[in-house]
């Protein structure tokens, strides 16, 4: 089937025009920096650029013949940009060049020798569109690599550089220190998962004076240190390890050890990579990349929140882990909160997991009981979560939990609850933050108590009325049906301002509001 804008274009036809114009905008940059179309099925086209190169105090102009493939989607796909050896380059052109600069094979090139030049880019921007900035961008790599990527980024990702192994399993680490040299464990887990353990030990093949063999599932570390070129072959790797783990590396895949944990380091900055030892066509030993990623506290924590240490020391309280409440609870934990207390009277039932954290695993257990498992669960090496089946109870609750908190966060939606909380943060036993849908969903709220000197508090809202209210068995007053994306709204800007109180409370605005409206035109 075709379709069609509202205009009546076939958006087919759109794109098509589209990138036929792109790439004619690009052919005339290229046909002014005198570039020739190559003959062969590639969009192939080849000239010569001129770059400055800065050594000491003199400049001096050094000269790269490029080819540059322009793919069937540009500018939606960006260009590729190899340059060529000098012996090719004069070949192809027929000059001799006194002052060419052969790029090297080291950082920034990709698997078919391509340079790497977007790896920042903004995919809606499209940078390589614009011609001039193309070759300008060239020009750049290549003085960068002229001067050896002197101010390079410590990029850890040695593993673009080698194909992918056709092993899908992903090997997790903890700390690897003092076990360089050491041929350890994989231990299969779940989801194809392989942990690496304790020191390993080969097996004896065949009779008791037999041959000793690694098992398919261990690995070897070894220690590369500070690399200066990437590991793309395996005289790379022999050569990086050195002469004495180069051997010890030999040996054991003669022995039948199959994976390899590479420490190293760029500009001080350490990095792994995993590598399986495969077999190539011509009996060679070829390289792979393995799927690797550590797995510790620091790894967790350092997504948490850039405060997540402050945060560690932090305790907070959270009266009602509904819908809201329940996704605060997760957003801080994950935050990095170092003690949560959750206090709730409910259970978990069907209709709540609709709009709350839990699943269906979770019905019949009180609400307060089944977020703090599940956030022990999810997160066993975080903060502390506690929790308490009931509500509030009286004012020495309330002036309780806010003095033995640095917050206390309301997500009941209970107008007695918040009533209670609010008088006592207002008399100065502690902060506490209130959040709330409002309308089914129209609008979301935080307000804070106390506010600080010299603010006033938010005023009332201005809301329509519900529309159709429903009722449910068991239920006095209507069902709310504030769509699940407002429940993580409200969420998020009272995780955002309990973070706030928690780390600056002289900064924190006495609440916020937002309309969201019903999803329409306004």
């Amino acid at each position: 089937m075709t379709h069609t804008t509202e205009e009546g274009s076939d958006p087919a036809d759109d794109l098509r025009i589209g990138r036929a114009v792109a790439r004619d905008v690009l052919l005339d940059v290229l046909a002014r920096a005198r570039f020739r179309r190559v003959a062969g099925p590639e969009d192939r086209w080849r000239g010569a650029l001129t770059f400055q190169r800065t050594t000491g105090a003199e400049t001096e102009t050094r000269t790269t013949v490029v080819d540059i493939v322009i793919p069937d989607d540009f500018p939606y796909i960006p260009p590729t940009v190899h340059p060529l050896g000098r012996a090719w380059a004069e070949q192809m052109t027929g000059r001799v060049f006194a002052d060419y600069y052969e790029a090297g094979n080291g950082w920034h090139r990709d698997l078919d020798q391509a340079l790497c030049l977007f790896v920042e880019a903004d995919r809606t921007r499209l940078p390589w569109a614009d011609g001039e900035q193309l070759l300008e961008q060239t020009r750049a790599w290549l003085a960068r690599d002229a001067d050896g990527w002197s101010d390079d980024e410590p990029a850890l990702d040695l593993d673009r550089y080698l194909r992918r192994s056709t092993q899908r399993a992903l090997i997790l680490y903890g700390e690897l220190a003092g076990f360089q040299g050491k041929v350890l464990r994989l231990r299969r887990e779940r989801h194809d998962v392989l942990r690496v353990g304790a020191v390993a030990a080969p097996r004896r093949q065949g009779r008791q004076n037999g041959r000793r063999v690694w098992q398919p599932d261990t690995v070897l570390v070894l220690d590369a240190g500070n690399l200066r070129t990437p590991i793309r072959d395996w005289n790379d790797l022999r050569a990086a390890v050195g002469a004495d783990r180069a051997n010890t590396l030999t040996r054991a895949h003669q022995d039948g050890l199959s994976k390899v944990l590479l420490i190293y380091r760029r500009r001080d900055v350490q990095g792994i990579l995993g590598l399986a030892l495969e077999r190539g066509k011509d009996g060679g030993i070829t390289l792979a990349s393995l799927a690797t990623a550590p797995d510790d506290l620091a790894t967790r924590s350092i997504r948490a929140h850039p405060e997540a240490e402050v945060l560690g020391t932090k305790r907070v309280a959270i009266v009602g882990v509904g819908a809201v409440g329940s996704v605060v609870a997760d957003l801080l934990h994950r935050s990095g909160v170092g003690e949560l207390f959750l206090l709730d009277g409910d259970l978990v039932l069907p209709g709540n997991t609709t709009r709350h954290l839990l699943d269906e695993d979770a019905v019949g257990l009180p609400k307060a009981r089944a977020v703090a498992e599940a956030l022990h669960g999810r997160r066993p090496r975080f903060g502390t979560v506690s929790w308490r089946d009931g509500s509030l109870e009286s004012v020495d609750d309330a002036l309780s939990l806010l003095a033995g908190h640095d917050v206390v966060v309301d997500a009941t939606a209970d107008s007695a609850a918040t009533a209670i909380l609010t008088a006592a943060a207002r008399a100065g036993a502690g902060q506490l933050l209130s959040v709330c849908v409002l309308a089914d969903g129209y609008a979301v709220r935080v307000d804070r108590s106390p506010v600080r000197e010299g603010k006033q508090p938010l005023p009332r809202p201005q809301l329509p009325l519900t529309i159709n209210p429903i009722y449910e068995t068991g239920c006095g007053s209507p069902i709310s049906t504030t769509p699940p994306a407002a429940v993580w709204e409200a969420a998020s800007i009272a995780t955002r301002h309990t973070i706030g109180l928690l780390l600056d409370p002289a900064a924190v605005a006495p609440g916020e509001e937002r309309i969201l409206g019903r999803g329409l035109d306004q």
